[in-house]
């Protein structure tokens, strides 16, 4: 294991054991995931300032291709349909993330969560796009790619 691919594992371990308070499927095929207690953040939106909701650990996909498989069988993929993947998220709501493993130095991964559910994360940009982020507690964020690239750095989102 590299630096990143060891610091991107101990930061999910501190989640491991913990079910999502919520998961949700946004602008196309990105998924967010939050986790521990919910902190309130004002928004700016068209409509005016509103407040959202994140979790204390935040975890987005967004650039990278992903499968969830239920019971070791494909379950949704990142290019179902809307439907099809709202749906099968549902599932995930109330499953305690076991354990995540990063399979390799471009941060593909595997998360497991209990009653043998699994998510795989696939990147398949080299330059250019992050395939996920990891916000946490400390107002910091791990970006995973592009490539083999990675940082942890300061956020701005709490």
């Amino acid at each position: 294991m590299n630096r990143g691919t060891e610091l991107a594992h101990s930061l999910f371990q501190k989640i491991s054991g913990v079910k999502p308070t919520r998961i949700k499927l946004g602008h196309g095929n990105f998924i967010t995931m939050d986790f521990g207690r919910d902190i309130p953040q004002e928004i700016k939106t068209r409509n005016g300032p509103q407040t959202r909701y994140f979790g204390e650990w935040h975890l987005w996909v967004y650039m990278c291709a992903w499968r969830i498989d239920k019971n070791k069988k494909p379950f949704v993929g990142s290019e179902d349909t809307r439907e099809k993947i709202e749906n099968c998220l549902l599932e995930l709501v109330n499953r305690t993330l076991k354990k995540v493993e990063i399979l390799n130095d471009a941060f593909d991964a595997k998360l497991l969560f209990d009653e043998d559910m699994e998510m795989y994360l696939f990147s398949f940009y080299t330059e250019d796009k992050e395939q996920w982020m990891l916000f946490t507690p400390d107002k910091k964020t791990f970006t995973a790619g592009p490539g083999c690239t990675w940082s942890y750095r300061d956020s701005d989102k709490t």
